[in-house]
């Protein structure tokens, strides 16, 4: 970092990103009238139409598509789990990076590049019950591992998460950004007796953590690197770099859109370029969409976030594409 301060240069980056092509929104835009898209496609797929080209400068085309999992161990499970966590955690991401997740199978079926991403899974963040998550040279580090997504030369990307308690430091986040109570996110949620009770002790850190950390908290990234911990802080990283490099991004479940909604409460212009896969069954997910001004493009019940839904949309939006290009075909 050129600075003093770790967060400036993010600062700064959150601030100056750069316009969307309304050139190539215009284009698509007069097409879609010319060859009566929204009747041919529907509204919402013309709009991604629409979206896509403003973000990435040109005619809409998905060719080397990107779908990235976040991983990282939230040190606040230790107030949740008996067990080790690090080897809680490890089982997590070995359902995914093994191939024995639904996310692994569809990137395959769609040949999409498929990459996870792992932010101190053996090392997990401080417990934010005891104190902030991350330093602020720890949580800036973390955002600039999450740029290099960017370096694999996508033209889309897609993410998902699949931390320990990433959605435990997500909530922790959302209640502290919009200054609301942590009991309305554990509402209607498992009603099997053991994760009931796993809820309970989530809520309980949240609350600790709340009271612990809120002396701190004097920006959004001072919410982010007391609760968020490394994967969410590089999903952020992630996000702003691929709006620098005009590259659309697919958000999947909450704990990701925390990270884009971090960015939003900065400037509202830093997530033009995302797009909402999905809205998850997580309680708080669809509020959170709305207050991020993102409309879903699936609805279709999944209740995790591991990019399942991210790479169902990923489909969604180069069919989209694909139609375009035979539809306007002479």
């Amino acid at each position: 970092m050129k600075n003093d301060q770790p967060f400036d240069d993010i600062i700064e980056l959150i601030h100056s990103v750069p316009s969307l092509d309304d050139a190539a929104f215009e284009e698509i835009y007069q097409i879609s009238k010319k060859f009566d898209l929204p009747n041919k496609l529907g509204s919402k797929n013309t709009d991604i139409i629409k979206l896509l080209a403003a973000v990435q400068g040109c005619f809409p085309v998905i060719k080397k598509p990107l779908i990235s999992i976040f991983a990282g161990t939230h040190g606040v499970a230790e107030s949740i789990f008996d067990e080790d966590i690090v080897n809680i955690a490890k089982e997590e991401l070995k359902a995914v990076s093994d191939g024995s997740s639904g996310v692994r199978g569809i990137a395959k079926s769609l040949q999409a590049a498929f990459k996870v991403y792992e932010l101190g899974v053996e090392y997990p963040s401080t417990n934010f019950t005891k104190g902030p998550s991350l330093s602020e040279k720890d949580c800036a580090a973390a955002i600039a591992f999450g740029m290099e997504v960017v370096a694999e030369g996508a033209d889309v990307i897609a993410i998902g998460s699949a931390g320990l308690e990433t959605n435990t430091a997500a909530i922790a986040i959302a209640t502290s950004l919009y200054e609301e109570s942590p009991v309305d996110y554990f509402k209607g949620t498992h009603k099997k007796n053991t994760l009931r009770l796993k809820n309970t002790l989530r809520l309980k850190a949240v609350k600790k953590g709340i009271l612990r950390n809120k002396a701190s908290l004097n920006s959004p990234l001072d919410i982010l690197r007391c609760y968020g911990g490394r994967d969410i802080a590089g999903m952020l990283g992630a996000i702003i770099a691929a709006r620098h490099q005009c590259i659309p991004v697919i958000l999947d479940g909450f704990s990701v859109c925390i990270a884009a909604a971090i960015l939003h409460s900065i400037n509202e212009d830093s997530i033009s370029h995302c797009f909402a896969g999905h809205v998850t069954t997580e309680w708080g997910h669809k509020a959170l969409l709305e207050r991020i001004s993102l409309i879903p493009i699936h609805d279709m019940g999944i209740g995790i976030g591991d990019g399942t839904g991210a790479a169902f949309a990923l489909n969604t939006m180069r069919l989209n594409c694909e139609a375009l290009s035979t539809i306007i075909e002479k």
